[in-house]
């Protein structure tokens, strides 16, 4: 008898042992899941607003609220390919056309300059016959072919996985008990309250949260393509939108969003003659990030995850700091809704402790 609660232990660790190798084998099927999750989350407020809708003395059925919510993101989708693709085209257009020689030449001055700075430090510096090489071969696109045939055969598992997403989601959105009605049968009677606690105030928390993702994707988007569209750089709207798209990742974003319109506004600039120092392009470029950097750092971030998962901003620096060093990028991303998960489960189940009521007071 006395090894009875030994025995239940080791059961119970290779029962998680098992359940993690089973959810690592079905990977792509958790990848659906959890982005079906997210979309359900941020369609919940318009679930909510089509359930004012009614027809006589009678509510709108759940699956044609779904069916609306869906209908919804279709639109988006389809102006994202409207207005996106043909700029996305056009650009790429730019970079398989691109005039690597005369991309050097716009680059001589600038070349000379840094070299004559490090000289002044006595740094040591790679040759201009060796930069030139990696620079060539860094934009040499005859593998385009290639690339191009693994894009088209990619296009089929595309396909699958954007079907299983929407499957998911329609369900998600029209069963708001699907998700309770699982964990009420692998959850024992004593807890059942407590995990309904938890349940309820995740959704509302992760809801509120990417929602206003959402929205700062949409506020910086518009900052950025404004500011490169008044200094004339082409393509803005592109520039833009990948960098509000980037900017998801937590204080790296806008720097790889800043590198990444600096390098498309260049070969633009390049390819397309267009009169102007390439300096005074950069400085504008920069100039323009800056603003959308600070908007979002004083005005989005605070209300975003401080407002909406009721975290002190410095807390959430700390959180996201330590998920990079521990997972990467990835671990950035996943920060925050992770962290505010695992406060809510303290609250419900290690309220005792002073530490849990101190990051969990303001839940």
């Amino acid at each position: 008898m006395r090894s009875n609660p030994i025995v239940r232990i080791l059961i119970g660790i290779l029962g998680l042992l098992f359940l993690a190798w089973f959810f690592w084998q079905i990977k792509q099927v958790v990848i659906y899941f959890a982005v079906s999750t997210v979309l359900a989350l941020m369609g919940r407020p318009l679930m909510r607003l089509l359930k004012r809708v009614k027809i006589g003395e009678r509510e709108l059925p759940s699956w044609s609220r779904a069916a609306a919510v869906l209908a919804s993101y279709f639109i988006l989708l389809i102006l994202f390919f409207k207005f996106l693709i043909p700029v996305l085209a056009s650009q790429v257009e730019i970079i398989l056309n691109l005039d690597i020689e005369q991309l050097l030449v716009e680059f001589h001055e600038p070349i000379s300059r840094l070299e004559s700075w490090f000289q002044s430090l006595n740094i040591s510096t790679v040759s201009r016959e060796d930069l030139q090489e990696q620079f060539i071969n860094y934009f040499d696109f005859s593998d385009v072919t290639s690339f191009l045939d693994g894009l088209v055969s990619g296009l089929g598992s595309m396909l699958i996985g954007f079907m299983s997403i929407l499957f998911i989601t329609f369900f998600l959105l029209k069963d708001k008990s699907i998700v309770n009605n699982i964990v009420d049968a692998l959850t024992p009677d004593k807890y059942l309250k407590r995990i309904h606690h938890i349940l309820s105030d995740t959704k509302d928390l992760l809801t509120r949260y990417f929602v206003g993702v959402a929205i700062q994707v949409s506020i910086i988007t518009t900052v950025v393509t404004l500011g490169l569209t008044i200094f004339g750089i082409p393509n803005a709207l592109l520039i833009g939108f990948m960098a509000g798209l980037i900017n998801i990742i937590p204080y790296l974003g806008p720097i790889i969003g800043a590198t990444f319109g600096i390098i498309l506004s260049v070969l633009s600039h390049v390819h397309l003659q267009l009169d102007g120092d390439l300096g005074i392009l950069i400085l504008k470029i920069a100039a323009v990030f800056s603003v959308a950097q600070l908007t979002d750092n004083f005005v989005l971030q605070p209300l975003i995850f401080s407002k909406s998962v009721k975290a002190h901003p410095l807390e959430i620096f700390v959180v996201i700091m330590s998920a990079g060093m521990l997972a990467g990028v990835v671990g950035m991303i996943l920060a925050v809704p992770t962290y505010t998960f695992l406060r809510i489960v303290a609250k419900e189940f290690f309220q005792g402790y002073k530490v849990v009521q101190g990051l969990t007071k303001d839940l």
